[in-house]
């Protein structure tokens, strides 16, 4: 008898050192179990939440070496949204032109741009769950550097913004970069070239971490 309750009294301190180190057992909910513990539970759906919350870093590095000219994937869905994808061995690529998700000279995103945004969210719903993404925002060279910087930066945090509020996006995924002139497709010196180069780019990591 003495054997069996020294026994249990010594899994009751076990349990409450691993659920709370002040021993405040009722404050262990299944949300502050890690990726080990939750299999303790028998929860699969805790597991993969914890899963999921172990985002790797893939450093700057990886950032400043995005090919902007990888090759263009064929997607008739993103088409159909007037959303190009492209793809690298590592990432993919969805861009947009700028009048798709703003009017002129603002960062609120427009109806239509959501639908665009909807279309591209589907498609990351489908890579794996714990590759960063990146959102791009580049203007073309007509005004300041100082105020493409600005705006393109604005427009990044609107897209990256609505992504994890109305996308499901994990925001500990999600990052921005503001590009503003810097990066440009095409000549400034044409109307043409200059709207291929005012545009938003999603990068999602596609390889396994």
């Amino acid at each position: 008898m003495k054997k069996s309750t020294i026994l249990m009294l010594l899994g009751v301190g076990v349990l409450t050192a691993c659920n709370d180190p002040e021993g405040q057992v009722e404050n262990d909910t299944l949300s502050d179990a890690t990726a080990d513990t939750a299999v303790a539970y028998q929860d699969e759906r805790g597991r993969i939440e914890a899963d999921g919350a172990e985002i790797k870093d893939v450093g700057e590095d990886f950032w400043a070496n995005i090919n902007w000219d990888a090759p263009v994937v064929e997607n008739n869905e993103l088409a159909g949204a007037e959303v190009e994808m492209r793809s690298d061995s590592e990432y993919n690529i969805y861009t947009m032109d700028d009048r798709l998700l703003f009017d002129t000279d603002k960062a609120q995103i427009r109806p239509q741009g959501e639908e665009k945004l909807q279309e591209i969210v589907d498609q990351i719903k489908d890579l794996p769950k714990n590759g960063q993404i990146r959102v791009f925002g580049h203007a073309d060279a007509r005004a300041s550097n100082e105020y493409n910087k600005e705006l393109s930066a604005e427009r990044a945090n609107a897209v990256k913004d609505w992504l994890q509020n109305k996308g499901g996006i994990d925001t500990q995924r999600l990052s921005i970069e503001a590009m503003g002139e810097t990066a440009p497709r095409a000549t400034n010196e044409t109307a043409r070239g200059r709207q291929l180069n005012r545009r938003v780019a999603v990068v999602v990591v596609t390889r396994q971490q």
